[in-house]
């Protein structure tokens, strides 16, 4: 596919556009996303406890080609440095399953049982129109529900206003021989329309601060592409379909990703109701594939009588939901909700390629679920009150020989959840109050690492969130969390099995400041800071990011802006060495750092914009304190590899950017 995606984008890019060069270009998005030209480096919360995103603008520092890499500017998050991609999202010191990932309506997790294919994976955020972080368990619309926070990849489905062809194609160049593409197409009529986004990007290995090489090359391309019928303003039916393929290798690991393929398949229905209290029904019902090969095939035999296995695990799930908005009366709206899930996690392997992809397929695991919920939005005299609750009834099955002596292995678990929050708003300020409760069963992941028995305990979140808001010419905003976890599952490498039940508390909080002290400038600060207790065993919990302040000064005026970033990150000494969660364990303490960043953006036409910048300007030799080790690092010596893996040196990049 590589050999002839970006040929097809080019092409259809450059025929499509040639009638529309010269149009204006507000008829492509609205006045503010036109105007603005600076470049992404963080992004404050607006709205209680709630971040919503462009990721079609530039971001710093360049992000890689999944969704992991958008997330980062947003306080609170991090990501976990495996190579150049696959990175795990943490959120206030939470990772995996505790984060729910919702792409475009779809429940997709990984297959991986290293995680080389974390759900955001799948994921090329430039396609969609918006993403929506919902922090902590305040919502329980997308179930399962996230204890640490939900992520919305959404996409629009409601055609064109009238018959006509719009559309974006993008390229991108940086360090390390990085190279994007993309191009998005929506072509139609007033009553029915077509959808089709192109994009890839690949990278060879990058060097660190200190001039060395990670093993991280990766090269990923995709295809997604919806039918859609209009017949009125409020009413839509679109089917949709995506492919991605990829492969990639990492610094912690020895096995490289020779595949990392999804496929996926969704029919959607949505209309507005003709009623006083029924607004709007939904149903969607989704099919998605990940089919991932790992594999040492490539390096050289050390022992013909001990071949490495390579191993082909597969994960295939089919879901839906039907949504119905409500509006009791003009101050209550409510949304009534059904979803179900079916993923069956199967596997087979062998010691030469040949050998792995004749064997036959062996089903591992399978969880099922049925979910019911409402959520109401409710308006006071003063203030409004937000709630929620859910509840699921899930069936985890252990199969085959991974449930031990060749018997199956499996429970039945029913799981409440639910959320209540209090905002008021007084002039330029917002307060807010809100509790949430989520009940999380054990994922695949941990499931392994438990033995070859369903004994883990559902994870249990309480969690108190508060904040405020201020707009104005000077915006701010103060979040603060406190949760309780029963039952947390803990992942021990010091022990065997590996996962067991503790009980924990985690607590911290975001802040930020958005500030226009003069015309044409504008100063950004955003402070994130999480710390986790082991109540259970009296100490820290493993995998919690330190200290985090962003400083970033933007100038931007008549098509043009220019930004720094001062990226400042504490040392980490409060750690549990070996401990942590699926996605990584403490090694050890880990210094502080801080990195200067450079961007640029110019409007040069109506319809192009070329951004620019240099990420790690001092050339910095640092690394994430939940990044994992090189162990796996081939291109580092013995050494070095017990450390974690470093994020990249000085890198240079630019993006060109065309809308018609």
């Amino acid at each position: 596919m590589k050999s002839t995606l970006l040929p097809t984008a080019t092409a259809v890019a450059a025929i499509l556009s040639l009638p529309t060069f010269a149009a204006e270009a507000d008829r492509h998005c609205d006045k503010k996303r036109c105007d603005e030209v600076i470049v992404v480096t963080a992004e404050p919360m607006q709205s209680p406890l709630t971040v919503v995103i462009d990721p079609k603008k530039p971001r710093q520092p360049i992000p890689a080609f999944d969704g992991s890499g958008y997330l980062r500017t947003i306080p609170g998050f991090t990501v976990t440095r495996k190579g150049g991609a696959g990175g795990d999202i943490s959120l206030r010191g939470m990772a995996g399953s505790r984060i729910s990932i919702v792409n475009n309506g779809q429940q997709m997790q990984g297959t991986c049982g290293g995680r080389m294919d974390p759900p955001t994976n799948y994921i090329s955020p430039e396609t969609y129109e918006e993403v929506r972080v919902i922090k902590g368990p305040q919502t329980v619309k997308y179930g399962p529900v996230g204890s640490a926070g939900t992520v919305v990849f959404s996409r629009d489905s409601y055609g064109l206003s009238e018959a006509g062809t719009e559309g974006r194609a993008s390229i991108t160049g940086g360090s390390f021989d990085r190279k994007d593409y993309l191009m998005e197409l929506l072509t139609g009529s007033e009553d029915s329309y077509w959808q089709l986004d192109i994009n890839g990007s690949q990278s060879d290995d990058y060097e660190d601060g200190n001039g060395e090489k990670m093993q991280s090359e990766y090269d990923r391309q995709s295809v997604n592409t919806a039918f859609g019928w209009t017949p009125s303003q409020g009413q839509v039916v679109e089917l949709s379909y995506g492919y991605s393929q990829g492969s990639a290798e990492y610094a912690d690991r020895a096995n490289k990703a020779r595949q990392i393929d999804n496929e996926n398949l969704s029919l959607l229905m949505r209309s507005d109701l003709e009623s006083d209290w029924a607004r709007s029904i939904e149903f969607q019902i989704y099919a998605n594939q990940n089919d991932h090969i790992m594999d040492q095939f490539d390096r050289p035999i050390s022992d013909p009588d001990n071949l490495p296995v390579g191993m082909n695990p597969r994960r295939t799930t089919y879901g839906g939901h039907l949504w119905l908005d409500l509006a009791p009366d003009q101050r209550w709206q409510l949304t009534l909700g059904l979803d179900a899930l079916d993923s069956t996690q199967d596997m087979r392997g062998g010691k030469s390629l040949d050998q792995l992809e004749a064997a036959p397929f062996k089903e591992v695991f399978n969880q099922q679920s049925v979910g019911l919920f409402i959520e109401s939005d409710y308006q006071l005299s003063q203030g409004t009150v937000k709630a929620g609750v859910r509840l699921d009834r899930w069936a985890t099955e252990l199969r085959g020989s991974w449930a031990g002596d060749n018997k199956d292995n499996s429970r039945d678990d029913t799981l409440f959840s639910g959320f209540a929050r209090y905002e008021l708003t007084r002039g330029q300020h917002q307060w807010y109050a809100g509790f949430g409760h989520a009940e999380r069963i054990a994922d695949y992941w941990e499931v392994m690492k438990a033995g070859t028995h369903l004994t883990l305990d559902p994870e249990t979140t309480d969690q108190l969130d508060l904040g405020w808001i201020h707009q104005g010419p000077v915006e701010l905003s103060l979040s603060l969390f406190y949760a309780e976890l029963s039952d947390y599952i803990l992942i021990d490498n010091n022990s065997m099995p590996s996962a067991r039940n503790i009980d924990a508390t985690l607590w911290g909080g975001e802040a930020g400041l958005t500030w226009a002290f003069a015309d044409h400038w504008q100063w950004v600060t955003t402070l994130a800071y999480s710390r986790g207790e082991n109540d259970s065993e009296d100490r820290p919990l493993g995998q919690i990011s330190p200290l985090e302040a962003k400083l970033a000064l933007n100038y931007e005026r008549d098509g043009w802006s220019f930004g720094a970033l001062w990226r400042l990150v504490a040392e980490q000494d409060r750690v549990a060495v070996g401990q942590g969660n699926i996605v990584g364990q403490d090694l050890g303490e880990t210094a502080g750092f801080g990195v200067v960043s450079l961007n640029g953006a110019w409007r040069f036409a109506d319809d192009f914009t070329l951004s620019m910048g240099i990420d790690n300007l001092l050339d910095k030799a640092y690394a994430e304190h939940i990044s994992k080790s090189g162990a796996g690092n081939d291109l580092l010596p013995p050494e070095e590899r017990t450390r974690q893996v470093n994020e990249p040196g000085r890198t240079l990049w630019a993006k060109l950017d065309y809308q018609f």
